[in-house]
């Protein structure tokens, strides 16, 4: 039976018949597709255990927000929601890895304020909205500070950014933010009053070796120790050790740039340098955490997620070292965390270092330096945590006097002047005969000491600690 013979019109709607036909079949198992998705996704939502913490973030993660009808008629509740939604969606992490490789197929060389560079480097953006006045506070709190103590000598370093140092590796054409006028700025500012050691030349001059992390913002104990061997003259130092040993103790590091911006095909190997021919024995007092070790290095650090936290455990708002050294050198840090792999190096030529971090720490620095007899003082600081810090200028702002003053710190002095003064001498065993307002006054005089009994332990503690109980330096 012949086939009839069909005209262009026939043809033509044939073929948009079996063309409507095909796309529904297609548009019904994308739809199928998409709804077993969804199916899938809202039963792990609902049956895997929410996560409070993102190692590969290294950060905390929303809750299941509390209702109430406050928080939904003013948003807020919704607002949480959706941060809960985003932050335990299922495969949240290999959601996040396949955005940043299309991003990179696309051309995208920047993830989350991370420059995804060249041989697998990652580099933070450095930050360009800069707030001026807080700069200008915090150089001129350095200024008044090291005139304060025109006695000690006072070094200050800055230390550029990768993506400053490393330009040979930055994405094409990214914008990077020239360091050089930041330090120039502070050098112009303080560099009168202090010693100021310019890093900038160490660092570029050894741009082809390991001084930055791939997946970290932190130098590497490489770096640091190019960075002492330029420093050690300005703190006093003479002779150092030129000969280290090296201890690789990790090959598998992961840093917070590769958790920012979901980029995790590098991995970074960290060093411990430990000095030959000095002595390295110390022992390290976190003094607001109550605790004592005889080691600089947490190996325990190594199990989790930001194994920089290998070096003293992280950032503490304070800790004192003390060593078996004669010399008497003690030496006060003003630092960010890129000083915790800077100072073992500083280690064995100081008999006391005490490490303040102005982030956490509150106290009248000031009488660091008078209680501990500090003969040297240092600023160290990457370039990018120094322009952004809001908490050194409060940190370095003179206590006032009457907190600070000797006769508070005896507690013979008060508010009501004389009566406590007299109230003292009743409470030492002289014969009282005044009645109650002698004993009013005694317990005025039990305040003043109790207020200033917080500073005068801290202080005693530092200088309390042995240095003859010193134990041999375990290195993870």
């Amino acid at each position: 039976m012949r086939k009839k013979k069909l005209t262009p019109e026939e043809r033509q709607k044939r073929r948009r018949r079996i063309y409507r036909e095909r796309s529904g079949k297609i548009y019904v198992r994308i739809t199928c597709i998409f709804l077993l998705f969804m199916v899938l996704a809202i039963g792990f939502n609902i049956f895997m255990p929410d996560k409070e913490y993102s190692e590969s973030e290294n950060r905390m993660l929303a809750q299941f927000p509390e209702f109430s009808i406050a928080n939904l008629t003013s948003g807020k509740y919704m607002t949480d929601m959706e941060d809960y939604v985003t932050d335990q969606f299922f495969f949240r992490d290999q959601w996040i890895n396949l955005k940043v490789l299309e991003d990179m197929a696309l051309g995208k060389r920047e993830s989350n304020g991370v420059y995804i560079g060249k041989q697998g480097y990652l580099m933070q953006v450095p930050e360009n909205n800069i707030d001026m006045n807080s700069v200008e506070d915090n150089l001129n709190g350095i200024r008044e500070f090291a005139q304060r103590h025109e006695d000690v000598n006072t070094v200050m370093s800055l230390v550029p950014n990768a993506a400053y140092i490393l330009e040979q590796l930055t994405p094409a054409n990214a914008p990077v933010r020239d360091q050089s006028q930041d330090i120039a700025l502070a050098e112009d500012t303080v560099g009168d009053v202090l010693t100021y050691v310019d890093l900038t030349d160490t660092m570029s001059s050894h741009r082809d070796e390991a001084i930055y992390y791939k997946t970290d913002h932190h130098w590497t104990s490489l770096g640091a120790r190019y960075a002492f061997d330029t420093l050690y003259s300005a703190l006093g130092i003479s002779e150092p050790a030129t000969d280290y040993t090296i201890y690789p103790v990790s090959h598998t590091f992961s840093g917070t740039l590769a958790s920012r911006s979901g980029y995790d095909r590098s991995q970074d190997t960290i060093d411990i340098y430990v000095p030959q021919d000095v002595d390295t024995e110390c022992v390290v007092n976190y003094v607001e955490e109550g605790e004592k070790t005889a080691s600089m290095y947490e190996s325990s650090a190594l199990d989790q997620k930001d194994q920089y936290e290998v070096f003293f455990g992280g950032n503490h708002s304070r800790i004192d070292i003390t060593t078996p050294v004669e010399e008497n050198k003690n030496l006060l840090i003003f630092k960010d965390s890129y000083a915790n792999c800077f100072i073992p190096f500083l280690q064995p030529y100081f008999r006391s270092i005490i490490v303040v971090d102005p982030r956490y720490y509150y106290d009248d620095v000031d009488r660091l330096v008078t209680d501990n007899s500090i003969t040297d003082i240092l600023f160290l600081y990457n370039v990018d945590t120094f322009m952004t810090d809001t908490s050194l200028a409060d940190v370095l702002e003179p206590m006032p006097e009457s907190e600070t003053s000797p006769a508070d710190i005896s507690g013979t002095d008060d508010t009501n002047g004389t009566e406590d003064t007299s109230s003292t001498e009743d409470t030492s065993g002289t014969d009282d005969t005044s009645g109650t307002d002698d004993t009013n006054s005694t317990e005025d005089t039990s305040s003043t000491e109790d207020t200033s009994g917080t500073d005068d332990e801290q202080a005693e503690g530092a200088d309390s600690t042995d240095t003859g109980t010193t134990q041999e330096e375990s290195t993870p």
